[in-house]
């Protein structure tokens, strides 16, 4: 069984984690767009105001975590989903197969129409 969690924010890494608390043999793939390390964007303001360190961003402080955890972390962006087919293209070309698939993507903030909002 393959599972796939496309998103690397607390959602996605929580849902790693407790894939792997329940199944130790189940293959565990996270695909986030970002470079680094699943990182809480809650605490960004925390580090630019230098109140806690790069490290104090990241969501596992082991950066060995997911290795030892048999996570595999794919950096990439999706470009499409073929829920028939089961697979994920990502940007570039390649492609992952999955059995099961969590979108754990997050949310992005919008302003809202609302007069006198200002």
């Amino acid at each position: 069984m393959h599972h796939v969690i496309l998103g690397t924010g607390p959602a996605g890494v929580i849902a790693a984690d407790t894939l792997r608390k329940h199944d130790e043999n189940v293959r565990i793939t996270l695909i986030g767009d970002e470079n680094e390390p699943p990182y809480s964007r809650m605490a960004i303001p925390y580090f630019l105001s230098g109140d806690i360190g790069e490290a104090g961003t990241y969501l596992r402080q082991d950066p060995d975590h997911y290795k030892n955890q048999g996570v595999e972390i794919i950096h990439a962006r999706a470009g499409a989903l073929d829920i028939k087919g089961k697979t994920i293209a990502l940007e570039g070309g390649s492609e992952v197969k999955y059995d099961r698939l969590l979108l754990a993507t997050g949310a992005s903030p919008i302003r809202p129409p609302v007069e006198g909002l200002d």
